[in-house]
Parts: C-alpha cells; sequence; structure tokens
C-alpha cells in the first residue's frame, strides 16, 4: 500500500505571529516509527488499475485521498466527442456550468459555490481573474492528460480562490517517438461549427516536445423552435483559439519543462436585455489568456528528501468589456450608449515543494508567491448632452504562503493528513482617478490567515477506502470588490464601489465517503456540510434602474448552510462478445442562504437534483479496433430562485420579493464510436444529443440562454 498525500483546504483563524506559523509547520515535520512510506517514484507497489492522482500536490493512489475528487482521463475526454471543457465537467456528480449568457466562456460552481470560489488550475498555475473572480477554463480539451477536480475547498495546499474546489488540469507532454503527429476535427451542428486540432510531438535522448494549435468559429446556437428563443440563440456565438508550445529534457529520474500558452475567446451576447433595447450589442473581446511556465523537478534526491519541485510562471490575462446600446427614448433615464470595461492583469509566480519519506510520515512542504499587477479602465457614453465618465485605476497585490502537508501511517490500514497553510496578502493601489473613487486616496491592505484540514482514510477491507476528511475554506475579496470597483458594464450610469473594509470569505466544512474498486464495480459515496460566513454581495446606496446615478457598494451580506450527498456507481460485465457497464451519478444537494437582517431563503438558484444514468457497450471487433457507445440521460430537478450569494455580482437584489422558477429537465442522448490503431491511431465517434428536442438551460440565471436541441456532435481523429 502506497501513501503520499497532502491535500486542499480552507481557512480561518487570523494569525498574528509568523513565528507561531514556523512553530506549527516545523511540528508536522518531526521524525516518526520505523516503516517507510511506499512511494511510486521510489519503486513503491502499485495496486493494479490504480487511479493516480496529483490533485494533493503529489502522486498518490485515489484511494488514498481523504477528500471527494473525480477524475477525467484523455480517453474519457475521447469517447464523448466534447466542445468545451465545461460540457465534459457537466458528467461529474456535484459539478455545475455556469454560462451566464456567454457562450464559449462558460464557469464551474462545484455543490453550490459560485464560479468565482472554484480556483481553476493549469499545470499547477492558477488561470485567476483577480479582477472580478470571473474565471473560465481557457484550454483545448485534445491537449488535456487528466482532469482531477476537488470538490470541497482547496485552501491549504492551493491558497484562497479555491473555496468552492479545485479543477486541476494536467497537459499531455512529449510523446514515446521521435517524431507525431495528431489531426481532429470536430463538427457540431447546434452551431455550425468545425473545430481542427493539431499537435505535433515527440522524444528523443530524454528530450521531449509538444507544439498544438485549435480554433472554432461558432454561429448563432440552434435551440428547440418553442422556446423563448425561437429556434436560434440571438448573440450566441463566439469565437476561440488556443495555441501551445512544450519543450522538456528528462535525466535520471528528473525532469525540467517549459510550456507557452496562448487562448483567445471572443463572445457575443444579449443579456437578457433584447425586449427593453431596440438594439442591443454586448460583447467580451478579447478575453485572452497568455502563460509561460518553466518547472523542475528533482526526485529521489537522498533516502529521506524524496523530491524537489520548483515551478515559476508569468501570466497576462486581458478583457474588454463592451456594452453597446441603441434606444433613445431611455435617453431621460442617463442610458448610456456605450459603456466600456477594461481589464489587463499581469502576474508572477514562484512556488518550490519538497517532499519528505520520513518514517511513517510523508510530509510536504513549501512556499508559493504570487504578484499581481491589474489595471482596470471604464469609460460611458451616454446620450447627449450628458458628458462621458472616465475611470482608472491600477493595483498591485502580493500574496506569500507558507504550507505543509503531512501524511502520517498509523497503521497498515489507517493513514491520518493534516494540513496548515499561513498566507499574507498585501494590496496597494498605485493610482486612481475617476467618479467613483475618492479624491487623494490611495488605500493600502494587509491580512493574514492560518487556515488547517484534518483526513483520515482506512483501507483494513479489502478493495474499499473510507474516508473523513474536515477543512477550512477561505477567500479573500477580488481587487474589484476591495479596492476598484467597477463601472460601463451595462444598464444606467451603475457604479459598483469596492468596500476596502471586506472580510474574507471562510467556511468550516466536513465531508465522509467511501470508495469502492474491484473487476466489477465501482463505487463512490459522499456525505458532506458546509457552514460558511461573509459572502461578498453589493447592496444598492442610492438611485436606481430610472434614477441614476445607481451606486452600489460590496458588503460582507450573506452566510450559506449547504449540505447534501454525491453518488457515483458503475457495474461492469461482459454477455454476448460485449461488455456492459450500466451507471448512475448524482447529487443531492440543500442550500440555504442567511441575510444579516435573519432573512433567509432555501431558494437560491441552486438544483436540489442534478443526475445521469446511462449504459456504457463496447466490443472488440479484430486485432486494435472496437466499438464502444454510451446511451444515457441527464436530468435536472426544478429550482426556485429569490436570493443570491453574489454569484451575479448583483445583478440581482440580495433578497428578491417574487421566486423565479427554472423548471426540470431531462434529456436522452447516445454516443457511438469506433477507435483503434497502434502506431497508427484512429477515433471516430457520434453524439446525438438531446433526441427529444428539449427545452432547458443548465444555468439558472435569466441572462443564461437555451442549450441546443436536437443535434449531433461528430469527431474524427487520426494519430501517427
Amino acid at each position: 500500500m502506497q501513501k503520499r498525500n497532502p491535500r486542499p483546504s480552507g481557512s480561518r483563524n487570523a494569525l498574528r505571529s509568523p513565528a507561531l506559523a514556523a512553530a506549527l509547520l516545523a511540528a508536522l515535520s518531526l521524525p516518526a516509527w520505523t516503516r517507510p512510506l511506499a512511494a511510486q517514484e521510489d519503486g513503491g507497489t502499485v495496486r493494479a488499475g490504480a487511479i493516480m492522482v496529483t490533485v494533493s500536490r503529489v502522486l498518490q493512489d485515489l484511494m488514498d485521498v481523504p477528500m471527494g475528487v473525480s477524475v477525467l482521463t484523455a480517453e474519457d475526454l475521447e469517447r464523448e466527442p466534447y466542445t468545451n471543457i465545461t460540457e465534459a465537467l457537466t458528467q461529474l456528480p456535484g459539478v455545475m456550468i455556469d454560462t451566464l449568457g456567454r457562450p464559449g466562456a462558460s464557469r464551474v460552481s462545484i455543490r453550490g459555490e459560485s464560479y468565482g470560489r472554484t480556483l481553476i488550475l493549469i499545470d499547477g498555475v492558477k488561470a485567476v481573474d483577480k479582477d472580478g473572480s470571473d474565471n473560465t477554463i481557457t484550454i483545448d480539451p485534445s491537449q488535456i492528460e487528466r482532469i482531477e477536480i476537488i470538490k470541497g475547498p482547496g485552501s491549504v495546499l492551493y491558497g484562497t480562490d479555491g473555496m468552492g474546489g479545485v479543477i486541476s488540469i494536467i497537459t499531455k507532454r512529449g510523446g514515446n517517438k521521435p517524431v507525431g503527429f495528431s489531426q481532429n476535427f470536430i463538427f457540431d451542428s447546434s452551431t455550425r461549427s468545425v473545430e481542427p486540432q493539431t499537435a505535433v510531438f515527440g522524444r528523443y535522448n530524454g528530450f521531449n516536445y509538444r507544439v498544438s494549435a485549435s480554433g472554432v468559429n461558432a454561429k448563432d446556437r440552434r435551440v428547440p423552435g418553442g422556446s423563448r428563443d425561437g429556434g436560434t440563440a440571438a448573440s450566441s456565438s463566439y469565437r476561440n483559439r488556443y495555441y501551445s508550445a512544450q519543450f522538456g529534457y528528462d535525466w535520471d529520474g528528473h525532469s525540467f519543462t517549459l510550456r507557452a500558452d496562448h487562448y483567445e475567446n471572443k463572445s457575443f451576447y444579449a443579456q437578457g436585455l433584447s425586449a427593453v433595447q431596440d438594439k442591443t450589442i454586448m460583447r467580451l473581446d478579447p478575453n485572452d489568456r497568455d502563460t509561460v511556465t518553466a518547472s523542475l523537478t528533482l526526485s529521489a534526491l537522498t533516502e529521506r528528501l524524496r523530491k524537489l519541485t520548483f515551478t515559476a510562471s508569468y501570466q497576462r490575462i486581458q478583457k474588454d468589456f463592451i456594452s453597446d446600446f441603441n434606444n433613445p427614448a431611455l435617453a431621460f433615464a442617463g442610458m448610456w450608449a456605450v459603456g466600456h470595461g477594461i481589464s489587463d492583469q499581469r502576474q508572477l509566480t514562484f512556488s518550490a515543494q519538497a517532499e519528505w519519506s520520513l518514517g511513517r510520515h510523508y510530509l510536504t512542504a513549501g512556499v508559493d508567491y504570487i504578484g499581481d499587477d491589474v489595471k482596470v479602465r471604464a469609460e460611458t457614453y451616454p446620450y447627449n448632452p450628458v458628458p462621458p465618465t472616465f475611470s482608472a485605476a491600477k493595483v498591485k497585490r502580493q500574496t506569500l504562503d507558507l504550507f505543509a502537508q503531512d501524511e502520517w501511517s498509523v497503521t497498515d490500514g489507517l493513514t491520518l493528513t493534516g494540513g496548515l497553510r499561513f498566507s499574507t496578502v498585501r494590496d496597494s493601489m498605485a493610482y486612481q482617478h475617476g467618479p467613483h473613487y475618492p479624491a487623494g486616496t490611495f488605500p493600502k491592505k494587509k491580512a493574514s490567515k492560518l487556515v488547517g484540514s484534518l483526513g483520515a482514510v482506512y483501507r483494513g477491507i479489502p478493495d474499499w477506502a473510507f474516508r473523513f476528511n474536515y477543512t477550512m475554506g477561505y477567500r479573500y475579496p477580488s481587487i474589484r470588490q476591495l479596492l476598484t470597483g467597477s463601472t460601463g458594464h451595462g444598464g444606467p450610469s451603475m457604479m459598483m464601489l469596492a468596500n476596502p473594509d471586506l472580510k474574507p470569505e471562510t467556511s468550516h466544512n466536513f465531508e465522509i465517503g467511501a470508495r469502492h474498486q474491484s473487476d466489477h464495480w465501482e463505487v463512490d459515496v459522499s456525505l458532506f456540510l458546509s457552514n460558511a460566513k461573509n459572502y461578498i454581495h453589493w447592496v444598492t446606496v442610492s438611485g436606481g434602474f430610472m434614477n441614476p446615478p445607481w451606486l452600489a457598494r460590496y458588503y460582507n451580506m450573506n452566510k450559506a448552510r449547504t449540505y447534501g450527498a454525491e453518488v457515483s456507481v458503475a457495474y461492469s460485465f461482459e454477455a454476448a462478445d460485449f461488455k456492459f457497464t450500466p451507471y448512475g451519478k448524482g447529487t443531492w444537494l440543500k442550500r440555504r442562504l442567511t441575510l444579516p437582517d435573519g432573512r433567509s431563503s432555501a431558494d437560491t438558484n441552486t438544483p436540489p437534483f442534478e443526475g445521469r444514468v446511462g449504459l456504457k457497450f463496447e466490443r472488440q471487433l479484430g486485432g486494435a479496433a472496437l466499438f464502444y457507445g454510451d446511451l444515457y440521460a441527464n436530468m435536472a430537478a426544478k429550482t426556485d430562485y429569490n436570493i443570491s450569494d453574489g454569484t451575479f455580482n448583483g445583478s440581482l437584489p440580495p433578497l428578491a420579493a417574487a421566486t423565479t422558477r427554472a423548471e426540470a429537465w431531462q434529456t436522452l442522448n447516445l454516443t457511438l464510436g469506433v477507435r483503434g490503431g497502434e502506431d497508427h491511431k484512429y477515433n471516430v465517434s457520434l453524439s446525438l444529443r438531446n433526441l427529444f428536442d428539449q427545452t432547458y438551460r443548465l444555468t439558472r440565471s435569466d441572462e443564461s440562454i437555451n442549450e441546443p436541441g436536437f443535434s449531433a456532435v461528430l469527431a474524427i481523429g487520426y494519430e501517427y
């Protein structure tokens, strides 16, 4: 049995002395008893069929992880022709999609938490929008080796931003021969689009490389004819581009990797305002991310020091949001013709991590540094004679974290895992000017936090792993919420004022669960409870929609209690030369938000149940060819909504007078495919979706658009 496991966690107590943090971290490294923990790269035994994950910042068997984790492999992504990553994630329990009316730039929420509380990691680097926590997944699915999803806070090992969960994406590296080539095409009938995905890769004498490119121009989405969109969802087109290059060298168990990525997204949408405006164009152009990452891993350095990992990155995120209205009849309300919000974010990161084998303990400890430089600008051009307004600000944020996690093999069947992270955040505003910044003030902010976690895994029964996990969640306010505010994002003369007195959002989270893996069965069950407080939301302080200027300010408004269960069950058997796998996955969830005045509601825009049931089947056709299929139904219960936790940054009041309802939905879908080859691999798959042309929406917001009606997605791939 192998062990090695640090894991994400959350936040809470403030630590006033760095010396106390150092003492607590040192306590975790005390040497222990006799038997060394088994480690994969150290020659330890690996269970046959084991699913290995690195989401806990070390390599370990999924059965040894104390928190709820789901995994999607490259094979999973190839069998179903997905047009984007978020589409693939919907098949996992506890994961929900948030589009906010922006196809091609979807976001992910986990266990009812908003998308701004989900941390996205790409090869260990945070892809985080520090201006507005508008976290989209910006990568080509064909270049992904594996996706690991933590359900619940990841604050101990990954710091702030992961209060709701962590999605860790590991990309493909090199190949198994000097020169390789792959070409995929994905056709989506709902958007009349073809997406080519091309890669050249190889490995020779320790050197490896991979260069890839992809892109899609999606037209307005076709939706069921009886829906509110009348057959075509207006302003739902988008364009994506993705380019990457990776070079590496491996020697004596060590490795060095240099990777560069460029992602472009351009989306157009109406945000549900077409009934109010004669002409409404809202677009996000650009929504781009550029990243350069270098990593060095040194393995088996001494008997105790098993690994050192150093990672450094430079990242730039650019967003340009334009709201373009045309309705002179509303000029009396101060409605502008154009609102323009620009964000330019540059980030430097450095991480150093050491793994120690200390008798029955496996200790992981390290330091993370993030330096953010964020510039924002807002412009509004109202109808004459109202003059235009301009605002601009620049903020520097520095985050320094110390973390440690110890995995203690108490007995051959019981493992305890404890972790700590001490975080320090410093904000300083380099300059500010505009109508919603007080003249002459340049606020500086500093905050520290100590967070912890404790988990246990028992594997004393063959093929079973029983787990318990307690973790503290922590989310520091975004730069927009704390210092810059925003304006120019649509509607009348609306200004979102920052609040330098905001407190971090925090939570306490508990989970118990069990995993079972055998020749026929795969089972994963989780029960979870989260108590959170200090959720950040805006509150109107003056004016209104027809009474500009409309001023609002961010406050710590809500607390939340969330509990539920996740179940994933699959059983495999063979009959008539076929392998059949009936399966079911689902999440039952209850969430209640409470305002400071005591008002509360369970109508929080969170489906009480979402799930998927299906039947997978496959058969060898001779040689290396494999025929496979999946007949499945996706479903969600009806959802009521009259309270917000800040998911939509204030697009709805904290407690609405009337309840909005999203009806229940279910779709039937069928995927068929053939794959094969050895040196020359091929894959052809056809997915027939929404066979009965049902009208439904994944996102429970009025700003979202309907999902496609009956449609087909065809994927053709070849690899040499």
